[in-house]
């Protein structure tokens, strides 16, 4: 298992009543320039309301069985294209029922640089209902190497 380098939490906010199927990626400046070693999406079983704007997670069959994401890097290359979601969705356990999170297979990038304001989340059915949805996803990354060793020095009695 892979060790968490940096994490950012990213939403993709699906407008109430929406009859798109296709939505981007914000423009995260966190992660721009730096490189992707994994994806972790969310359903409403594992977080029920989002952090970031308090909406109401989208539902298990909407994520893992309607959901598509395609990765662009900044040339233009769509490198990862319409994987279907359940792929990044490897914690398993139900709010409702237990506090135990399961992880199982964890799909990992290479370190790849992705462009997320081209990047985005296609879904075979439109996902808007009544009220606006937050579609949830982890990322991990790790700044350009050069970034990492220079804040890696800090410490407790070695303050920046």
């Amino acid at each position: 298992m892979q060790k968490i380098i940096r994490h950012e939490l990213v939403e993709i906010l699906i407008p109430a009543g929406s009859t798109l199927t296709r939505f981007q990626f914000p423009d995260i400046p966190n992660l721009r320039n730096s490189h992707i070693w994994g994806l972790q999406v969310y359903t409403r079983d594992e977080v029920t309301n989002s952090i970031i704007s308090g909406a109401l997670v989208c539902t298990h069959t909407t994520v893992l069985h309607q959901s598509f994401i395609t990765l662009v890097n900044y040339g233009g290359k769509e490198f990862m294209k319409q994987i279907p979601a359940i792929d990044f969705n490897t914690i398993s356990f139900d709010l409702n029922t237990s506090t135990n999170a399961f992880e199982t297979n964890q799909k990992l990038m290479v370190g790849q640089k992705v462009n997320y304001p081209k990047s985005y989340v296609e879904f075979s059915v439109a996902p808007a209902g009544a009220a606006t949805l937050s579609y949830l996803v982890s990322v991990y990354y790790s700044l350009p190497m050069a970034e990492e060793e220079k804040e890696s020095g800090f410490s407790f009695g070695k303050r920046g």
